[in-house]
């Protein structure tokens, strides 16, 4: 795994699975886990000597997520809110 480093999620529009080989090995564990706990929707379909695997999942479970870019200050006052929640 070491070699290659390309992860792929591969669909067509209108279906409802998606196509994920995967050789990050927390990408990897992550589906491994998912599978067992939902062996209808996620199915490994391969498990390569090299550690990468192919999967398939529901298209409803990719999602694209940016980073957020927050200051500090905003940083410090959600933490604030935690405690307070939290008490």
């Amino acid at each position: 795994m070491e070699n290659c480093n390309e992860n792929v999620i591969e669909w067509f529009k209108g279906e409802k699975r998606a196509t994920l080989t995967l050789t990050q090995v927390r990408h990897c564990t992550r589906i491994k886990k998912l599978s067992e706990a939902h062996p209808l929707e996620c199915e490994i379909v391969a498990e390569n000597k090299d550690g990468s695997i192919v999967a398939h999942i529901p298209t409803n479970w990719i999602k694209i997520n940016p980073s957020r870019n927050i200051s500090e200050e905003q940083r410090e006052q959600a933490r604030e809110r935690m405690k307070a929640n939290r008490r």
